[in-house]
């Protein structure tokens, strides 16, 4: 007796049942293929971080296949002291690209020698002879066992100057020196002519866009050498002193 429908059906299944066993497979398949060789990395994305040291530390060697499971590379690598985050692209043939993300120092604190510090108060370690043009925060700092300034202050004054970094670079540039303010804010030593800028502790993009306009203003007078501070704190209104002439 003959069952052509059954005799299709298992056929079918057979099939279905080949192509999964051989799409689990493949993986291993390819890994095994010269064609597939990792023979180019490229590191996209670091400023302190030397690209040899991300290759090296990821752990890429020269059998390495672009379909390698990148997850203990990419654990390797979040292992840097400055990486943040990582991404790993497979580009075929044989090339990878790593993503990094550094972490950003934003300040210069006292600790009281000065060690570069991102927007969370870590304390970053980055490679001698990195020329870092940085604020100074104000404040003596003390840097606790996990690597963190331990003053909520200075920490807090890192946030300020991370954030008009974001909304002002080009404010940002100006800033020497950043001071706690007292009644609440921070006070913004700035190059041109040392004056002071006083700003929220969180400021907003309007209010730096009024502290922009008042300092493009005194200038444009001429009366950048008589300005004395700025007040900058709120979004609606700045207060500029301009000192008096002695007779």
């Amino acid at each position: 007796m003959r069952f052509p429908g059954i005799a299709r059906w298992l056929v079918a299944v057979s099939a279905v049942g080949a192509l999964t066993i051989a799409a689990a497979q493949a993986p291993r398949w390819l890994r095994r293929s010269d064609a597939f060789r990792v023979r180019r990395v490229d590191v996209v994305g670091t400023r302190y971080t030397e690209p040899q040291k991300v290759l090296a530390a990821s752990g890429i060697g020269r059998d390495a296949s672009i379909f390698d499971d990148p997850a203990p590379w990419r654990a390797r690598l979040l292992e840097l002291p400055l990486v943040t985050s990582v991404t790993i692209e497979r580009r075929l043939p044989s090339a990878i690209v790593i993503r990094i993300t550094e972490a950003e120092p934003v300040a210069l604190a006292r600790t009281p020698d000065l060690v570069p510090v991102d927007a969370r108060g870590a304390v970053l370690v980055v490679p001698q002879g990195t020329d870092l043009d940085l604020p100074v925060l104000g404040v003596g700092a003390r840097v606790g066992a996990d690597g963190r300034l331990a003053d909520p202050v200075a920490v807090g004054m890192a946030g300020t100057l991370d954030r008009i970094r974001a909304l002002a670079p080009a404010l940002a540039a100006q800033v020497s020196e950043a001071r706690p303010a007292g009644g609440g804010g921070v006070l913004l030593v700035l190059r041109q002519a040392g004056f002071v800028a006083r700003v929220a502790a969180k400021p907003t993009a309007a209010s730096l866009e009024h502290l922009r306009a008042a300092l493009a203003d005194v200038a444009a007078r001429g009366e950048l050498p008589r300005l004395g501070a700025i007040d900058a704190r709120f979004a609606d209104q700045i207060v500029v002193a301009i000192n008096t002439p002695r007779p």
